[in-house]
């Protein structure tokens, strides 16, 4: 087996083991009632905070995943698991826009006066480039999602590419986790292959596009 199937079939198979060992975690939590106690609380404070809170903390740095987890199982009953991706997704969208405000408006002159102390230029992306600069941006490897918002707003990448772009690289992510935590809290086998399978579809599709831009 080569190198590169081999790391491939390496990581899939970390995938199903994380899957089986959150199953097993979530299975004795649940024997306590805690997983219970927690859905009724966000469930009785509403969809509104709870997506409002996935909009804001991201911004300072705070974890998407812990809500893409949750959401699917809390809100899925009241509001449908198809209303709660949109949900999400709408509220990542409105994260990045705030991130890319914050960098690109409100700390932008901070950031030029640093960089200019170093002896670097923050650089402007012309309108023709920022299509392939914000596509690698987002998937290269290495910054934090929201740290990838600010240094694209910083160089202020043109909003509706940068927008574009980053929704269409992240949505499948956030698709994948919402259906995996519905589904290892429902103990359903289906959607939580299903939902692993969309996860490594992401995952293969951005292995690829890194090999062919690194060509």
């Amino acid at each position: 087996m080569t190198a590169a199937p081999a790391r491939r079939t390496r990581h899939i198979l970390l995938i199903v083991a994380l899957a089986l060992a959150a199953l097993l975690i979530m299975q004795r939590l649940e024997a306590g009632g805690q997983i219970d106690r927690a859905v009724n609380y966000f469930r009785a404070a509403g969809a509104a905070p709870f997506f409002v809170a996935m909009a804001l903390l991201p911004a300072i740095g705070f974890p998407i995943w812990p809500f893409t987890v949750v959401a699917g199982h809390v809100f899925g009953p009241t509001l449908g698991v198809a209303t709660v991706i949109a949900c999400a997704i709408l509220a990542e969208m409105a994260n990045m826009a705030l991130c890319y405000w914050l960098a690109a408006r409100v700390l932008h002159g901070w950031a030029q006066r640093f960089a200019a102390r170093l002896g670097y230029v923050w650089p402007e992306i012309p309108t023709g480039s920022a299509w392939e600069i914000t596509f690698l941006v987002r998937i290269v490897p290495g910054p934090p999602f929201f740290l990838q918002s600010y240094l694209l707003g910083f160089a202020r990448v043109p909003f509706g590419i940068y927008l574009l772009v980053s929704t269409l690289v992240h949505a499948l992510f956030v698709v994948g986790t919402i259906l995996a935590g519905d589904a290892l809290a429902r103990h359903d086998p289906r959607t939580l292959a299903i939902a692993i399978g969309v996860c490594a579809a992401a995952g293969v599709a951005v292995y690829r596009l890194r090999r062919h831009w690194r060509r």
